[in-house]
């Protein structure tokens, strides 16, 4: 296993840029599967919602709805303001979901430039995006200077290496979670939903060839087999499979 793989899927293996305030990306501030159901309930309504309104709505405590509204806000995904008194108390405190970030903005429209040329230029472009998400992770595994490790680092266990998947889904935004019998990866959020609604086989496919060559490039013992999109609205999935290894040996994914 790539030792820079192994480092950079237990951080982050995609580059970020900041988002507002809160030094974190856009991928980290979206991470959350309760603060992306605050934010996808602030988009579906045209007036704005307080504190109270959210947590009844949501099913969640207020401090936790408050911290979730207070990140929004500061990663610039909501805006926060005081409503003209209407009586005696305190003014109420309302929020609203903004349009995408700047840089959240330019991503997606770079996404999209590129799905458009490879259906237009592809003859096969579901193969070409899963070919794309394996050289994306094959490359990520790479040292800095662009060479392989000299030194071959010890075989990883098909539970290690299927948690790093998972780590490595989570920071770029999926909402990952793990199946109880661990043959699948539940994705509770798509961080390119309105392009893969519109290019599923480029988007879902970069996507699994991502996870493919993760798994590949780690020497691990499971493979990615198939990825099931919008099996439900906010649900698409990611299918393991073991793959037979001699004792001691690891069979690299195919």
């Amino acid at each position: 296993m790539s030792p820079v793989l192994t480092a950079s899927i237990g951080k982050t293996i995609v580059a970020t840029t900041t988002s507002g305030r809160a030094g974190l990306s856009h991928h980290q501030v979206l991470a959350s599967a309760s603060r992306v159901a605050v934010l996808e309930l602030l988009r579906s309504r045209a007036q704005p919602l307080g504190v109270g309104e959210v947590a009844q709505l949501i099913g969640l405590h207020q401090n936790t709805v408050r911290s979730h509204l207070d990140l929004l806000v500061d990663s610039g995904y909501a805006v926060r303001r005081t409503e003209a008194p209407r009586g005696p108390g305190r003014p109420r405190v309302v929020y609203e979901s903004t349009s995408a970030p700047e840089g959240e903005r330019n991503y997606r429209l770079l996404a999209e430039m590129l799905a458009q040329h490879l259906v237009a230029t592809s003859e096969r472009p579901g193969e070409a995006a899963v070919s794309a998400g394996r050289s994306w992770a094959g490359l990520s595994g790479q040292r800095q200077d662009g060479t392989a490790p000299a030194v071959a680092a010890p075989p990883i266990s098909g539970e290690e290496a299927i948690n790093a998947v998972v780590r490595m889904l989570g920071d770029i935004g999926f909402a990952p979670e793990l199946s109880a019998d661990a043959t699948a990866i539940n994705l509770h959020r798509c961080p390119f939903r309105e392009l893969a609604e519109s290019h599923p086989d480029v988007v879902c496919g970069a996507h699994l060839g991502m996870v493919e060559g993760a798994l590949a490039e780690m020497g691990a013992p499971v493979s990615a087999t198939r990825l099931l999109p919008f099996v439900q609205p906010d649900l698409c999935i990611i299918t393991l499979a073991r793959t037979a290894a001699a004792p001691g040996q690891v069979v690299p994914a195919r």
